[in-house]
């Protein structure tokens, strides 16, 4: 049996959309299945945790990088589940570091015919996270635009300018693997352990989720002139390269202090910043190499 949580409304209906055309699909092929539309936010969790108690094996998030995030915090044992993802948001960050297709019958025939895979995931002091968690400017941004009706790149863009000139610097103190602390101003910090963020910022090339590591990326505080263009590096996937920039490869990625963090897209208030990698525990459907 195939446990289907989606999310209809995500990619402007997409995913709604998305359904017309696998569930005949799956009928032709006499798959067992069954979709679970979500209906508020968070109920994704609640919907895959009733799945996990009563014996479900395997379960696909339908939907964006946020419905991927809440099916994957609904999972009571990730050891005992297959996990498949069906990009049908407007971002998909996730499925494309996994190499998703992006169109439904491809992605669906993935999961029926594709190969398990370990993938890895990271743990955030009980929130789990699989794509890209991070505070600083970056958050600040996305808490902007989420607030807008129309989403779209230009509309990033804007709140981009419009928290750049409200921009206040987050006093962290970073923790390395060592216990070594070190005092930090970030502009922006991210623990990696997908590639790209924000639908399509390719904020870590070099992240790889079957390597058992998180990359790290610190841009430390600068004057408010050299913003703007560390910005624009970061829009164009270049940000690791800025000078200010400094790259961590770590099993955790520790910083003290309380302050609004992201976790695949999702805002999480006050929550320490401490993302600890989880290898081995989670198989996920992805494409043959």
């Amino acid at each position: 049996m195939i446990d289907i949580v989606i999310y209809e409304n995500a990619g402007k209906g997409r995913a709604k959309k998305y359904r017309g055309i696998i569930e005949p699909k799956l009928k032709e092929l006499g798959v067992d299945y069954r979709f679970h539309p979500t209906e508020y936010p968070k109920h994704a969790t609640a919907l895959t945790r009733s799945l996990c108690e009563n014996g479900a094996d395997t379960i696909i998030a339908m939907g964006g990088d946020g419905t991927v995030h809440e099916v994957l915090n609904g999972l009571t044992d990730p050891e005992k589940i297959t996990f498949g993802v069906i990009p049908a948001g407007t971002g998909n960050d996730f499925a494309a570091t996994l190499g998703l297709p992006q169109k439904p019958l491809e992605s669906l025939d993935v999961i029926l015919n594709g190969t398990p895979r370990y993938t890895d995931y990271f743990d955030f002091g009980g929130v789990r996270g699989i794509n890209i968690a991070g505070c600083g400017i970056d958050v600040d941004i996305l808490r902007h635009y989420e607030s807008k009706k129309r989403k779209s790149k230009i509309q990033y863009f804007l709140s981009l300018l419009h928290c750049l000139f409200r921009y206040r610097p987050y006093e962290v103190e970073l923790i390395d693997e060592n216990g070594v602390k070190h005092a930090k101003k970030a502009f922006i910090a991210c623990a990696c352990n997908g590639k790209r963020f924000g639908g399509g910022i390719r904020i870590c090339s070099v992240a790889d989720v079957y390597d058992g590591y998180l990359d790290c990326i610190l841009v430390n505080d600068m004057p408010r002139r050299k913003m703007l263009g560390a910005l624009i590096k970061l829009v164009r996937g270049k940000i690791h390269l800025h000078k200010k920039s400094e790259v961590f490869h770590v099993k955790r990625f520790t910083m003290n202090g309380k302050f609004p963090v992201q976790i695949d897209g999702e805002i999480y208030e006050d929550l320490v910043f401490d993302a600890k990698i989880v290898s081995g525990k989670l198989k996920i459907f992805a494409p043959a190499k």
